[in-house]
């Protein structure tokens, strides 16, 4: 259990620029909009005497960057890399930093608040990295515009998902929850000091069935109790309110379902208090970057939904989200006759932006299938692989001497899928056999292993590496063969880390290409891509529902796409 925690030496990186309020992430204003179906009810009106008593004892926000007591929300550009924060006292964004953070390789899964973690008056931030480490920033100031490390925690790739939900157990702290892919929950309890082991108590196992959920969203307190609360969507749209308690080993009361239609929504976020209530409430993003806004009334449930602005398909994090983290590819290389490669980002809206240049023109006019792979260098990013009789290359280095790579008929990445916090790459021989070349730890440049045969007689003519398909943060397979489309699901097993196949669907075969973009429309799944031999480009969604429903109906997003290589 990722629990062995050590300080680390404090850095500094410079002041980020201040990024632009073009996004439309402040509110518009209270547009009224027609909920989804039974999302909302009729919400309780709330008596002036009960409107004092929340005002007078409410929880405090997690993140309060400007100290006017109301929560400020963080969030990461796409275009840019960098963060910035929306100051709920002026309604204006600014920038912030934190040390060792690499914008341009949007190196974190998540940002988490972490408010009295340190026993110090300024409110710090938690990143989750690719490599499972979790790192502590804090600052002696609460205003201070840049963070150093404080802390550092290893080990946690073994869930996929964290939540930093607000004070649950009732003591002034924050707390965190983790959750398992086989659903496991445990609640991390903060401590207040980083002295004896770091700022969690051992942690406490207090749910099972929880990969019910595509979304699992800390809210802190939403009935203004004082408690931080949870709410937490199927992939089929139910959502439910799970009430804090307080208590350190059963910290939910029985769950209430809000309502259904909320797979409507890419992401669900917990932005804290928005209307001074004394009580969270929710945002809510839409595929086309749309935001709403839901003001709790309390007991889990929300008045009306109003716009709240737009913009949110620009963003690749937003602090609160509830989704599992999406890892590495944000879109698709491509490489035209001439050798030339491209890429072509993704943000959250399901559709491609304008494509760039990768490299000198023609630089991959040498590659033998060239493919992408996942924060091989330990960040979240995708980058170009490509082969030749020297090996595999990375970004002109050499990362395997192995000739084998030069004759596989298909090379590829998906991340982790050995459950080490390293990214792998994976090989198809002619013959059917599927072998695994581990990612190897401490090496610089990085490099990958020796062959590992984890598979024969494999029958496909397309082998796609989708990343998380199914929506539990393992890396899983797509192949095709004699129009069959099939799921290889990730298991996290070391010697056998991919699952007996799952049909998807027939009549594959009128596509040239298959191809795995990342996620594509914000949902943290990743979705997969299929073009035309006449060069049109359609995107299949992952639903997070499996089988047949693996997909939703495929939507054409491009169309002209001539290239002797996608990926």
């Amino acid at each position: 259990m990722p629990h062995t925690h050590h300080p680390r030496r404090a850095q500094r990186l410079a002041v980020c620029t201040a990024l632009a309020l073009g996004m439309g992430l402040v509110s518009t204003g209270p547009a009224a909009a027609t909920n989804p179906a039974g999302t909302g009810g009729s919400p309780t009106a709330q008596s002036s005497t009960t409107a004092q008593a929340a005002a007078a004892a409410r929880a405090k926000p997690r993140f309060d960057r400007d100290g006017d007591g109301r929560g400020d929300r963080v969030y990461r550009s796409a275009t840019t890399g960098k963060l910035a924060v929306i100051l709920s006292k002026t309604s204006t964004s600014a920038s912030f930093s934190l040390a060792d953070d690499d914008a341009a390789k949007n190196s974190s899964l998540e940002v988490l608040p972490a408010d009295n973690l340190v026993g110090t008056p300024a409110q710090d931030l938690l990143r989750l990295h690719p490599d499972g480490t979790l790192r502590l920033y804090a600052t002696t100031s609460p205003t201070a515009v840049d963070r150093a490390v404080y802390w550092q925690g290893n080990g946690w790739h073994i869930y996929n998902k964290v939540v930093a939900p607000g004070d649950l157990t009732k003591d002034g702290r924050q707390d965190l929850l983790a959750r398992t892919p086989a659903g496991t929950l445990y609640l991390y309890a903060g401590k207040g000091t980083v002295a004896d082991g770091g700022p969690f108590r051992t942690r406490v196992e207090v749910g099972q069935g929880w990969q019910a959920y595509d979304q699992v969203v800390g809210t802190n307190d939403l009935d203004g109790d004082t408690i931080a609360d949870l709410v937490a969507r199927t992939p089929r749209g139910d959502l439910y309110f799970y009430k804090g308690t307080g208590s350190a080993t059963a910290p939910f009361k029985k769950r209430v379902k809000v309502g259904g239609g909320w797979n409507v929504y890419n992401q669900i976020i917990g932005a804290d208090d928005l209307d001074n209530d004394g009580r969270a409430d929710l945002l809510a993003r839409t595929r086309d970057g749309g935001f709403y806004r839901y003001l709790s009334a309390g007991g889990g449930t929300f008045k009306k939904r109003t716009y709240f602005g737009g913009g949110g398909q620009n963003l690749s994090y937003y602090l609160g989200q509830g989704g599992v983290p999406a890892h590495g590819k944000r879109g698709l290389f491509t490489v035209d006759g001439a050798g030339t490669a491209f890429t072509h980002p993704a943000f959250a809206n399901g559709v491609f932006g304008a494509r760039k240049q990768v490299g000198e023109a023609g630089q991959y006019a040498y590659h033998w299938g060239t493919s992408t792979v996942h924060g091989m260098d330990g960040e979240d990013r995708g980058v170009l692989l490509s082969a030749d009789s020297g090996g595999l290359w990375m970004e002109g280095n050499r990362i395997s001497g192995s000739a084998a790579f030069r004759d596989y008929y298909t090379r590829l990445s998906v991340r982790d899928v050995t459950g080490d916090g390293r990214s792998d790459v994976l090989g198809l021989d002619p013959w059917g056999n599927l072998f695994l070349h581990p990612g190897l730890k401490y090496t610089m440049p990085t490099s990958v292993g020796a062959a590992v045969r984890i598979g024969t007689a494999w029958k496909t003519d397309t082998l796609v590496g989708t990343g998380d398909v199914t929506g539990d943060g393992r890396p899983d397979l797509v192949s095709r063969y004699d129009g069959r489309l099939y799921v290889h699901p990730g298991t996290g097993s070391a010697t056998a880390p991919f699952g007996a196949r799952v049909l998807v669907g027939t009549g594959w075969n009128g596509y040239e290409y298959l191809a795995a973009p990342g996620d594509m429309d914000g949902d943290g799944r990743s979705d997969l891509v299929a073009v035309t031999p006449g060069g049109d480009v359609y995107r299949y969604s992952a639903t997070g529902l499996g089988g047949t429903s693996t997909f939703a109906a495929r939507v054409k997003i491009a169309s002209g796409w001539k290239y002797q290589h996608i990926s």
